[in-house]
């Protein structure tokens, strides 16, 4: 039997426009590929740039097809089998039949940024495919199989009268769920079930925005700035004694659809913590929590309700703190940024989280201006707000991104309790 395995990946900010990426090699010429390290998600998705998907002599087609929608940005493709090696220094991790999606076309592509694709580190339920079997059977498609994808013109998808292509996204998703559903086993729960590494994986990072000194730097500039580098350890976590201090606090995962937790209350600086309320009934069914920790997440987006508070708090103290974050409601705005100088971090409030856990009791986890502020991005001399308000048609939901992780060594231990717990130590 395989010895599970313990692998310290070095990763960077850079391709992903301040989310996180480490690099993976794909199939028989073992392609390099940048994946988004995202515990929101569980797919495992590519686009065709660096992986050729026709030069890999280990490709297996499928008749299945995946569509995601992200909080920005979404893709539909075929589903693959193939090998998946990870690999540093002399550590390497093979996994010889994995399921992978393809992105359906180039425009997709931006949704990973300069990244090649997206690693889904989440749980099970995230990994819905449909299976085309009977509908490549009945239009005689061939090969038969989902790649190559079938389904670039008008009159090769059929709904009701209607005839569409894969690139209305919306509509390619209600074609899908009239196909038979098939979960495909995430990555990272597949090595870990075939014993390959240990059920945990920690996530070291020092930013949410790629931090930038010179107007010039080149990718390669850019990575090789210490705060635009992290680590990702797959099957290992409190022994890495070389990257936090202190003790651990730990949370509960309630819900092993996302990495689920409970947010009960929300203080800025010194003021009365107000609680979170619980995610609506009429979302509880989906969505389960009010609370998920997402890496791949480089905001803080917050329920309605919290920011409403958080703005009247920097209000209080002072009024011209609304007036620096009021342009970031429009998120476009952090590609501009404002002027670094016009801000005194030193006078804006710690922001604490107060997180669920049955055995700790409320454990209280803190956000720093220096790391809801991003100094030096976009550009040298520019500052970005990274806390936004809940997403349109999204749930009471607060997602729990970069800005509260940046300060931390994050382990997911999965194997502890039923669901999983989250630890958190102050970073080294």
């Amino acid at each position: 039997m395989t010895s599970a395995k313990t692998i310290k990946l070095p990763i960077t900010n850079v391709y992903a426009s301040g989310d996180y990426t480490a690099t993976f090699h794909i199939g028989s010429e073992k392609s390099p590929v940048n994946l988004l390290l995202d515990s929101g998600s569980s797919t495992l998705v590519l686009d065709h740039q660096s992986y050729h998907a026709a030069q890999d002599s280990l490709l297996e087609a499928t008749t299945l097809a995946q569509e995601v929608t992200y909080g920005v940005g979404g893709w539909d493709g075929p589903v693959i089998k193939t090998q998946v090696t990870v690999e540093h220094a002399e550590d390497a991790i093979t996994l010889p039949e994995c399921h992978v999606a393809l992105i359906s076309n180039k425009e997709q592509h931006a949704t990973f940024g300069k990244g090649n694709g997206i690693l889904g580190l989440a749980y099970r339920h995230l990994n819905k495919s449909y299976d085309l079997a009977h509908y490549i059977e009945q239009h005689q498609v061939q090969p038969p199989h989902t790649y190559p994808w079938p389904f670039g013109t008008p009159e090769c998808v059929e709904l009701g009268n209607a005839h569409f292509n894969s690139d209305d996204l919306k509509q390619f998703k209600k074609f899908l769920w009239q196909q038979p559903e098939q979960d495909l086993i995430p990555y990272f729960t597949q090595i870990e079930e075939l014993g390959l590494t240990a059920n945990k994986w920690s996530f070291y990072s020092k930013r949410s925005s790629i931090h930038v000194t010179c107007e010039k730097a080149d990718d390669e500039a850019l990575k090789a700035d210490p705060l635009n580098q992290g680590y990702l350890v797959l099957g290992g976590g409190e022994e890495h004694s070389e990257l936090y201090q202190g003790d651990f606090k730990t949370i509960d995962v309630m819900h092993d659809c996302y990495y689920n937790v409970v947010l009960t209350k929300f203080q800025v600086g010194d003021g009365e913590p107000i609680a979170a309320a619980p995610i609506d009934k009429a979302h509880e069914h989906n969505y389960f929590t009010n609370a998920i920790v997402d890496t791949g997440c480089s905001v803080l987006a917050l329920t309605n309700d919290l920011f409403q508070h958080l703005e009247q708090s920097l209000n209080a103290i002072s009024a011209e703190f609304a007036e620096l974050i009021a342009p970031f409601k429009d998120m476009q705005f952090m590609a501009t940024g404002i002027d670094a100088s016009k801000l005194d971090l030193s006078k804006w409030p710690d922001l604490h989280f107060y997180f669920a856990s049955a055995e700790h009791g409320d454990q209280r986890l803190t956000c720093k201006p220096s790391d809801y502020w991003q100094i030096n991005s976009p550009t040298p001399g520019k500052a970005v707000f990274k806390i936004i308000s809940q997403l349109p048609n999204w749930p009471n939901q607060s997602l729990i991104g970069l800005p509260l992780l940046n300060d931390y060594y994050v382990v997911f231990d999965r194997a502890e309790h039923e669901l999983g717990v989250i630890r958190f130590a102050q970073q080294k």
